[in-house]
């Protein structure tokens, strides 16, 4: 971590997961969306009564040294990468543990490009929206790529979480907002 002022600077991160009914319109997406940068109740409580989110859950996660690396050289001036993050990936490894070295998933099975990114001061909100006719399972990973493909393990790895297993059904679609914040 670089000091300033006594303080530790870094990259903290913070996943939140949400199992929609099937087929939500870009108007419930973005109430979604609001509600995770605001926290507002108000805008939960109601999706939830409207029966749009099913189930929400809010980890922590790490972003690997591969990621940070690309940072760095950003901040640098190193062009090698762009520093987007732009692809999301589902994993089902058996226990799978994220760790500062980790380079891609330990099973990645399904990936796909962010659905929107914004940033609002000192923090970057990624989104990914798995459709219900996406895919379907229970997956034990999640991982965010920078200059990622279509293609599995293409990209850096950005960020990287065991989920405890989220299970998706066909007739869900799934909602991955990453934020993660500058401090």
């Amino acid at each position: 971590m670089i000091k300033k002022q006594n303080e530790d600077l870094g990259v903290s991160v913070n996943i939140h997961t949400f199992l929609l009914r099937e087929n939500v319109s870009k108007y419930y997406l973005n109430k979604v969306r609001k509600y995770v940068k605001t926290g507002n109740q108000n805008i939960y409580n109601r999706l939830v009564q409207k029966g749009v989110i099913q189930e929400y859950k809010a980890v922590h996660n790490l972003v690997t040294t591969v990621g940070r690396n690309v940072l760095a050289r950003r901040l640098a001036g190193n062009t090698t990468y762009t520093g987007e993050v732009n692809y999301g990936a589902l994993g089902t490894a058996v226990s799978p543990v994220p760790a500062n070295n980790s380079t891609q998933l330990g099973t990645e099975v399904f990936r796909k490009v962010k659905a929107s990114a914004s940033y609002d001061n000192n923090i970057a909100y990624v989104d990914f929206f798995y459709t219900a006719s996406d895919t379907n399972g229970t997956y034990t990973e999640f991982g965010s790529f920078i200059d990622g493909s279509g293609t599995a393990n293409s990209g850096r790895l950005f960020s990287y979480i065991a989920t405890g297993g989220w299970t998706k059904s066909s007739s869900q679609s799934l909602f991955i907002s990453c934020v993660y914040t500058l401090t």
